[in-house]
């Protein structure tokens, strides 16, 4: 399902001890895998679509987890694995 919120009530929802981890290609599953490329790719085409960075997270909430995707302060993107 798509939907806009905003940055604070997606965070909100995490545990605020709980900072993610980032994504394991070792021992994450292929489809944690899969989709923190997307969310990685489809957060670089907003940032170049100059989109305002500071305005947009990108998640996607699996049975067992949670991907995040966020731009940081250089410019990268971070994407980071929650439990649930």
């Amino acid at each position: 399902m798509i939907g806009a919120r905003d940055a604070n009530s997606a965070l909100s929802s995490i545990a605020p001890q709980d900072i993610g981890r980032p994504v394991d290609p070792m021992t994450d599953s292929e489809d944690i895998r899969l989709i923190a490329v997307n969310l990685e790719l489809a957060m670089r085409n907003l940032l170049s679509a100059t989109a305002l960075p500071t305005d947009i997270v990108l998640t996607a909430d699996l049975r067992t987890c949670r991907v995040m995707a966020m731009p940081t302060e250089d410019g990268e993107v971070q994407v980071r694995v929650f439990g649930l």
